[in-house]
Parts: structure tokens; C-alpha cells; sequence
């Protein structure tokens, strides 16, 4: 049976595997995303997305520490998004649908994460739960 504790490690793995739609691959024309802004992008999202599957890993097994992994995956998300909006403003992507959901998805699941570990009464909620 899923308890809320397993929901909420699901839920750090899908939001980090969705870092995987922040690369080249997904552009409209992926040989347009070339260059060295698009390799730190691959890095940065290489690294989200082994963080947060490592924080859902280590919340899974219960251990205290995957608050400070989702929040260093968070920052590096957040790193990766800034240079995106900028890599996809360069390849004339920035006006899709698609590409302004992804950075809205991103901008607010990043958001999530830093309420969920930073805000107390957020915190000790889920903490209890958990």
C-alpha cells in the first residue's frame, strides 16, 4: 500500500524526470540547440534530475537527509531554468504552448519544493505525515 510518505518520494522522482524535457531533445528542431549555453543546460539537468531521484531514494528509505538534497536539486533546477528561457528565446522557441508550460511547470515545482522544505507550518505538516 502507498503511504503519503511514498506519494511524496513519487512525487520528487516524476517532477525531477521531467527535467529531461529542459533538453535539446525536446526542441521543435533539436540541431538548433547547440552551443555552449546548451551544454550547461544538459549538465545542469543531468544533475536535477540525479538529485531529486536521489531525495526520493533517501525518503523512501526514511532518512532525514533528503530535505537538503531536494533543495540543492531545487537550486540547481532553478539553475537550469534561467539559461533554458534564454537557450529557447535564441532557437525562437519561447512563443510555444508547449515550451511555456514546461517553464511554468518547472518554475512552480521548484516553488514547491523550496514551501514544502523552507516554510515551517508547511514543513512540520508533511513532517508529521511523513
Amino acid at each position: 500500500m502507498f503511504s503519503f510518505k511514498n506519494w511524496v518520494a513519487l512525487g520528487l522522482f516524476l517532477f525531477g524526470s521531467t527535467f529531461l524535457w529542459m533538453t535539446r531533445d525536446f526542441l521543435a528542431n533539436p540541431r538548433q540547440g547547440t552551443g555552449a549555453l546548451w551544454s550547461v543546460i544538459q549538465v545542469l539537468v543531468l544533475v536535477a534530475i540525479v538529485g531529486f531521484t536521489v531525495a526520493a531514494w533517501v525518503l523512501f528509505k526514511e532518512a532525514s537527509w533528503w530535505e537538503p538534497i531536494a533543495i540543492a536539486s531545487a537550486i540547481v533546477g532553478l539553475a537550469a531554468l534561467v539559461p533554458y528561457v534564454i537557450g529557447v528565446r535564441q532557437v525562437g522557441d519561447a512563443w510555444d504552448a508547449g515550451v511555456q508550460m514546461n517553464i511554468a511547470i518547472h518554475a512552480v515545482g521548484i516553488a514547491a519544493v523550496f514551501v514544502v522544505v523552507l516554510v515551517p507550518v508547511v514543513h512540520d505538516w508533511i513532517a508529521r505525515r511523513i
